[in-house]
């Protein structure tokens, strides 16, 4: 029944008195989904960045401090350079601060390679060389100057190497003030046998091994700086793109829809095409890489253009194409509803404990990823089974069990059992009715979830090293 068709001794159209009040509250209710969303996306995203940064020794205040006494937090510099800023009590940078572990960790000295620490100053303006150059009474205006970081110290972090070896290098003056006054350019291009550093007497291996290892920390920043990414377009991005399109005009096309040959055909393509031949499916091993890691767009523009209208067409239209036109194992769902005569019903209870499943699985996928526990997630999920020439033998079958399951109870893994398709239901736009409920109290305990194992990561990798002893 529509909501058009009710009477007017329905109860249910008492909600028209007040259409604002439940307009406004649909918008809250679906600002606070979108909020918990990006909430939990950023935590895996800022851990994620600050392991890759920090790694497994992470750089303390005790540490820059020695160098730069005014220096009194720390905050990851997520660019291609990989240090921190060093902030002042007011909040304001006034250094840089990095490593060379773990980027230059192949570099070995005498027997091991070891982790320096290096801080920096703040930017400070360096005349351009081009300036110089110019008459005095030039009428060109000369090139604005340069900014740019100045070392002000160098320290061992760990080493690998002997310990002697270290102690006569960090005791030897020369060699430790070497670096100060150098920035980003120099320390990239200097021959360190024209400025005759040849290393520590007694220790030259380990000494030129720590000085490799600094220039090749600062090249590597340069390089990753410098390399522009390109976008790829291949094959299989342009026929999802037309597998997209399609599923958009079907969507929004309801007289498609009525032609039972055209809908069978379509669901058809959805699994043959999308599923088996371009096996470029939403999964949530899909949604934790590019949380914490970034979003594809480069190499899959095809896939990122996928994941972009299944979270907006329904956030914005109510509409979900991904789930009901493009989806393989939905589309195979929807064809054994059609024609297997023979149907279970879940008890309502059971069908309500059921819907839990989602979730659970979701959490499992969160914490397990940011905790770094050995579990693919692409086995909590039927999709890769569409890859089967790759796929393991769990996800197959997932999806082998699921269709069978869905042939008696229709759409049965979409309800009860999809993590993937409960997230984009969950960021769908409702109607005026739309009350906080089940998905908005299990995306609320996922944001703790995602919280506590980010805050309690370090304990639980000690606790994980202390049962492996």
């Amino acid at each position: 029944m529509t909501e058009d068709s009710l009477t007017p001794l329905d109860p249910k159209p008492a909600r028209k008195k007040s259409p604002a009040g439940g307009r406004w509250r649909s918008y809250l209710l679906q600002g606070y989904r979108i909020a918990l969303l990006v909430g939990i996306v950023l935590l895996m995203r800022h851990h994620t960045i600050s392991q890759r940064i920090q790694g497994d020794r992470p750089i303390e205040l005790e540490e820059v401090q020695a160098h730069l006494p005014e220096a009194k937090s720390l905050r990851i510099d997520d660019s291609a350079r990989a240090g921190l800023f060093l902030l002042n009590d007011a909040g304001e940078e006034i250094g840089y601060a990095l490593r060379t572990s773990p980027q230059s960790e192949d570099i070995i000295g005498y027997a091991g390679p070891t982790d320096v620490l290096i801080v920096m100053g703040p930017p400070t303006a360096e005349p351009n060389p081009k300036s110089l150059a110019l008459p005095y009474d030039s009428p060109d205006p000369p090139p604005l100057d340069t900014p740019t970081r100045k070392i002000l110290g160098i320290s061992v972090r760990h080493s690998w190497d002997t310990k002697r070896h270290i102690k006569w290098v960090v005791e030897d003056a020369y060699f430790m003030n070497f670096w100060k006054g150098r920035d980003w350019d120099n320390l990239t291009k200097v021959d360190f046998y024209d400025e005759y550093m040849e290393g520590v007497s007694g220790a030259t291996l380990s000494s030129m091994g720590i000085a490799k290892s600094i220039q090749h920390r600062f090249r590597w920043s340069e390089n990753q700086t410098e390399t522009a990414p390109e976008v790829r377009v291949s094959a299989t991005d342009i026929g999802l793109w037309i597998a997209i399109g399609i599923g958009l005009l079907v969507t929004f096309r309801s007289g498609w829809k009525g032609n039972t040959k055209v809908w069978v055909g379509l669901k058809i393509a959805a699994i043959v095409y999308v599923g088996f031949l371009n096996g470029s499916l939403l999964a949530l091993s899909l949604f934790a890489g590019y949380a914490a890691q970034g979003v594809a767009w480069q190499m899959a523009p095809g896939l990122v253009t996928l994941v972009a209208i299944a979270f907006l067409t329904p956030a914005t239209t109510r509409r979900q194409p991904y789930c009901s036109q493009i989806c393989p194992h939905g589309a195979a769902q929807q064809l054994l509803s059609r024609y297997v005569p023979w149907k279970i019903r879940v008890p309502l209870r059971v069908a309500e404990g059921l819907k839990w499943t989602p979730w659970l699985l979701i959490g499992v996928s969160v914490s397990f990823y940011i905790l770094e526990f050995p579990l693919d997630l692409a086995y909590l999920e039927p999709f890769d089974a569409y890859l089967f020439r790759q796929s393991a033998w769990i996800p197959i079958a997932i999806a082998v069990g699921s269709l069978i399951v869905s042939a008696f109870i229709p759409m049965a893994y979409c309800k009860y059992g999809c993590p993937t398709g409960r997230l984009l239901e969950f960021v769908r736009h409702h109607s005026r009715a739309d009350h906080f409920g089940r998905n908005e109290v299990a995306a609320t305990l996922l944001l703790l979830v995602t919280w506590l194992s980010v805050h309690y990561y370090d304990a639980v990798q000690l606790w994980l090293e202390q049962q492996l002893l």
